[in-house]
């Protein structure tokens, strides 16, 4: 699971590098499927806030919000900000990564492909984004793990707001 983690924080930075989207707060949902399951997190996480007492709840609310990236989780998928600089400045998305290194392959105003290695996960694999248009993109990544299990992650993005309001770019 703490491969899974890791890639959806890495892949949530990734898509904004160059990309003919707005800038502002994007929404993403993702499906995975992981060792031959697919789950949906965000499923998985409106079925187990669906059965928690209100207190413990409230708790995990609270401990979601302040634990980074995670915090920007919610029951429909992460919330992403987009600033202009990251969209204009594709190179500081990239060196922004500090557990994975990118290489990119295709990368033009509606196409994003490459690979990653995340030495530190001992994860590598390949992504694959598209985008339909100003508000509203698609990806895929694959990738395996230290101990040889695949992983698909497929997500779907769409833009919500040029105001981030509270969630913070990556950067």
């Amino acid at each position: 699971m703490k491969f899974i983690l890791s890639l959806l924080a890495f892949i949530y930075a990734v898509p904004s590098m160059a990309f003919d989207i707005k800038p502002g707060l994007w929404e993403v949902s993702t499906v995975v499927t992981y060792d031959g399951k697919q789950f949906d997190p965000q499923a998985e996480l409106k079925k187990a806030m669906a059965n928690m007492p209100p207190e413990y709840k409230k708790k995990m609310e609270a401990a979601m919000k302040s634990s980074g990236t995670m915090g920007n989780f919610t029951e429909n998928g992460f919330k992403v900000c987009y600033t202009k600089d990251m969209l204009d400045n594709p190179k500081k998305v990239m060196d922004a990564s500090k557990k994975c290194k990118m290489n990119l392959k295709t990368q033009s105003s509606t196409k994003l492909t490459g690979t990653f290695d995340c030495p530190e996960d001992k994860t590598s694999g390949t992504f694959d984004w598209t985008v339909k248009n100003q508000n509203q993109y698609e990806g895929v990544m694959t990738g395996k793990t230290k101990d040889g299990k695949s992983s698909v992650i497929r997500q779907n993005a769409k833009f919500v707001s040029a105001d981030c309001g509270s969630v913070k770019p990556e950067l």
